[in-house]
């Protein structure tokens, strides 16, 4: 059973699903006695049999051809902030899984291209993504803002320039992350439609 808790499109929908339990869980154990950067942002990759189990749980995994290399966690230290950007060089939606949330503090914002025109994009070294130099959130408002919830999915819009804030946060914030083997294909409004396609 799938069932949508909120949407909010363009930016991101809140789902339940049969199972969500499992997936959480099995991140959780294929983590267990693992540290992360107690002062930065982590991307955690797990191994290709770790990444088919978890995804052996994933009730979209018949809609969406996920990437094995790219079934990721995404760890951000307590007092951290990560910029606005859009994900990869050409991403277009993420599934994402709360995997460790243990307040309401750690808030998600998107913002608009005409807004943010004012910045160069810097792709990163890795030529892995499209963020803005100098960003000052002080200086912007919001498209629309949200704060994840513990144990809960989220088809999230990452072709919108966005950024999370966990700098007022005394814990530490685990996301999951999953990504189609060609993420410049499937747009935010198909993966949707794909997934209320077999929703109840």
């Amino acid at each position: 059973m799938i069932e949508i808790i909120e949407d909010v499109s363009p930016y991101f929908l809140r789902l339940n699903h049969s199972g969500l339990d499992n997936v959480i869980d099995k991140c959780l154990l294929y983590i267990k006695g693992l540290t992360f950067d107690s002062t930065g942002f982590t991307h955690y990759k797990f191994s290709t049999d770790q990444a088919k189990d978890i995804l052996d749980s994933v009730p979209f995994s018949s809609l969406f051809n996920f990437n094995l290399e790219r079934v990721s966690l995404f760890v951000t230290a307590p007092g951290y902030y990560y910029r606005a950007h859009k994900d990869g060089l050409d991403h277009r939606f993420s599934i994402n899984y709360t995997v460790k949330i243990l307040d309401d503090k750690c808030v998600t914002s998107w913002y608009s291209d005409s807004d943010l025109d004012v910045y160069g994009i810097d792709n990163l070294k890795q030529k892995i993504s499209r963020e803005c130099e100098g960003f000052n959130k002080n200086k912007h408002q919001p498209l629309k803002s949200m704060t994840a919830k513990a144990k809960e999915c989220i088809l999230f819009n990452t072709d919108i320039f966005h950024d999370f804030d966990n700098s007022k946060s005394l814990n530490e914030r685990i996301v999951l992350t999953l990504r189609d083997v060609n993420p410049g294909q499937i747009y935010f409004e198909e993966a949707k439609n794909r997934i209320l396609s077999i929703s109840n």
